[in-house]
């Protein structure tokens, strides 16, 4: 009883917090959508309306891509009930292998898997298939220039906890100025093209719907490595 109550308490704080988040990002989108029409209403060049217009796609483009994100994060904290099963480890590393080397990254990219062979878990599948592939794909994209991507994996048990641990050799996190701002949502750390900060948020929420743990250590021009603590 006290278990349950403390799960839906936090629970609550988490769809608080992301309904801070979510009214602050959607009025910026808003505000910028309004701008940008007072501008193009109130422009007499038609050159330059064309090109406020063209501004005007692009904030729309990323309000859409806001609202898909904020889909997924109220679709995974509003299930309490998330189906758990039986999950075989290498069965999904490997899959997971497979969609990384399809980025053409297959004679750069080193993964060491140590994972041993039978070991599983139970949680959600299509949870766990998001949750190696954001990890992958983050270390494939903040790799050190000046070296070859390595990404290992391992599993253990530690006080009597199944443990399974994501580390990579890329650019690394500076955690006394960032480990508070981590896994917020649309944090971002590196300077990348592709980054939005929406990733590790996901991850964390699919990690502690499943009653789990995630943790990390991370040194800069070193490498970082991500700790998942199963709840069984």
């Amino acid at each position: 009883m006290i278990q349950t109550i403390k799960q839906y308490s936090e629970h609550n704080s988490r769809l608080l917090n992301f309904s801070h988040v979510t009214a602050h990002n959607l009025n910026t989108h808003a505000g910028n959508i309004k701008m940008l029409l007072d501008i193009i209403d109130s422009e007499e060049d038609p050159e330059t309306s064309k090109e406020y217009i063209n501004h005007l796609r692009t904030v729309s483009n990323n309000l859409n891509e806001t609202i898909a994100h904020l889909s997924q994060i109220v679709s995974i904290q509003n299930n309490l009930n998330t189906i758990k099963e039986p999950l075989d480890l290498n069965s999904f590393l490997e899959k997971n292998n497979s969609i990384i080397n399809s980025y053409g990254l297959e004679n750069n990219v080193t993964i060491i898997n140590k994972i041993p062979k039978g070991s599983t878990i139970n949680f959600n599948a299509a949870y766990l298939e998001s949750i190696l592939l954001n990890f992958s794909t983050n270390a494939l994209k903040y790799a050190h220039p000046d070296r070859f991507p390595i990404l290992k994996f391992e599993f253990f048990i530690e006080n009597k906890k199944k443990v399974l641990t994501i580390s990579d050799n890329g650019l690394g996190i500076d955690l006394e100025k960032y480990a508070h701002l981590l896994f917020g949502m649309y944090k971002t750390f590196h300077k990348h093209e592709n980054a939005n900060g929406i990733g590790l948020y996901i991850t964390k929420n699919q990690i502690e719907a499943m009653n789990g743990q995630i943790s990390v250590e991370s040194k800069v021009n070193k490498g970082t490595t991500f700790k998942i603590t199963f709840s069984d």
